[in-house]
């Protein structure tokens, strides 16, 4: 085959395959890359036709999870345990607990006669919210956490936008553990100038050795940086009731972890959404912000943001969060683009939640799903371990929302749950959904969020025993358990 003539390609073309020919690709090789592009290019027109003829798809869908029959956790013909939301036992409490703080803000509103609630709001977010959110905060995590500290947001996903929009590199590292909320990473592929890798977990935490190996390893200086994107790479992390591990860094750790991050000007952003579900007396673990002590001689101006919202603790319909940060990252929030130009995020829902917490409506509402999850967890955790295969293991959390099931090396958890799905009508998210690169495929994800106390015991005696089945006639090892009581 000879090399095309000028009349068989257009300008764009040839000029494409001189520069081809200087990386000396032969004229074969360019008419195949030709005739693939020109492929791509119909196939794309067709596409973009059929798009226009048929329009938007837009389905009538009441919730996240509408529309497919087993993943719907409404379906009562079927029992999902993916789903890390309250459930309507839970939510129901929500229209008395609205409606009381909406009377009392609108008297609030009505005795100032300012009606300021109704106007633009400041950047980093309602005054008298932020006052109330720092005691409540203090109160439940027995740390002080201060005001001017906080950055109002429209919950934990809309801080993690920020956070990497406003003040890290365009062209930055995202660090994430092996295994990791999922959507955070859907999330992280819509920035394609910026590389993610992967850090290894040992005992369902974060393996710092091997994080600190792989920091060691890049060239620091290839990255954009200014006076606002000052940090050259993130870590997401949660280090506190991990999802999906279930899993709390010890504070040795955490307090490594910091030290990395100081030492190799990286930001960490903890998601911290979890830490107010704690099952235990006491207090609930550190978050992570408190270990960036700024009276350590170390200190370097703050390293650590904390990530909170409301979805976990009141309703996720309410688009309500907080960052925390040290002084010299909250300034870099306050004069963002998004935000000034915002007026404030959900200025309206802020007054609501000012009212909450001043009247402790909060305070009585977590109580509640404390214990209500408390319960669920013990019941779930009861279950399998009379039922649960001794081939396959957990460890149990002190609190959140999710439990993490180790199954045998040989076992593929998503071709269980899709047979489990067909032969029993229970589901979970197998283990590989959360990993970035394609681990965890012997690994399933339960959450006690959603169901009542009773269905989680029936759908995880009938899981253990579809496990058991299922591990009898597809591993390669000769399991002799037989830990299901019929």
């Amino acid at each position: 085959m000879g090399i095309p003539s000028a009349r068989d390609l257009t300008k764009p073309d040839e000029m494409l395959y001189r520069f081809h020919r200087g990386r000396n690709i032969d004229s074969r090789q360019f008419l195949n890359m030709h005739e693939t592009i020109a492929y791509k290019k119909k196939k794309r027109r067709k596409m973009n036709k059929n798009f226009t003829m048929e329009g938007v798809q837009d389905p009538y869908l009441r919730h996240l999870f509408d529309g497919d029959p087993i993943f719907n956790v409404y379906n009562k013909e079927a029992i999902n345990m993916s789903v890390g939301a309250p459930g309507p036992d839970l939510l129901k409490q929500c229209t008395d607990i609205l409606s009381n703080a909406t009377v009392h803000r609108m008297d609030e509103e009505k005795k100032e006669g300012k009606f300021y609630l109704f106007q633009y709001g400041i950047t980093p977010g309602l005054w008298e919210c932020r006052e109330e959110l720092a005691k409540f905060l203090s109160r439940r995590y027995g740390d002080p956490v201060k005001r001017e500290h906080l950055i109002l947001t429209c919950g934990a996903t809309h801080g993690l936008q920020l956070s990497i929009t406003s003040i890290i590199s365009p062209n930055g590292i995202i660090f994430v553990e092996e295994v990791t909320y999922m959507i955070a990473l859907d999330a992280f592929k819509q920035f394609p100038l910026m590389k993610i890798v992967t850090v290894p977990m040992k005992n369902d935490v974060v393996d710092l050795d091997a994080f600190e190996k792989i920091i060691s390893k890049i060239k620091k200086g290839e990255f954009y940086l200014n006076n606002q994107k000052i940090f050259w790479a993130m870590f997401y992390t949660i280090p506190t009731y991990h999802n999906p591990t279930g899993m709390v860094l010890p504070p040795d750790s955490c307090k490594r972890l910091v030290e990395i991050a100081r030492n190799n000007s990286i930001l960490i952003v903890a998601e911290d959404v979890y830490n107010l579900l704690h099952y235990e007396d006491g207090f609930p673990p550190h978050r992570l912000f408190f270990y960036d002590d700024p009276s350590e001689p170390n200190y370097k101006g703050g390293n650590v943001i904390s990530n909170g919202s409301f979805s976990k603790i009141l309703s996720p319909a309410i688009r309500f969060g907080w960052i925390e940060s040290s002084p010299r990252i909250a300034h870099i929030f306050k004069t963002s683009g998004i935000l000034c130009s915002g007026g404030a995020t959900n200025h309206y829902v802020s007054g609501l939640i000012t009212s909450l917490l001043q009247e402790k409506i909060e305070d009585k509402h977590l109580n509640m799903l404390i214990e209500t999850y408390k319960e669920r967890l013990n019941a779930l955790c009861e279950t399998l371990d009379r039922y649960l295969p001794s081939c396959c293991s957990y460890n149990r959390p002190k609190g959140g929302y999710f439990v993490w099931i180790h199954l045998p090396p040989d076992i593929d958890a998503a071709a269980f749950i899709k047979w489990c799905q067909k032969e029993y009508r229970v589901s979970a998210i197998p283990g590989i959904r959360f990993s970035y690169t394609g681990e965890a495929k012997n690994f399933l994800r339960l959450s006690i969020a959603f169901h009542l106390k009773n269905t989680l015991i029936k759908a995880a005696t009938i899981l253990c025993k579809g496990l058991l089945n299922y591990i009898r006639n597809h591993s390669g090892n000769n399991y002799t358990d037989n830990k299901i009581v019929t």
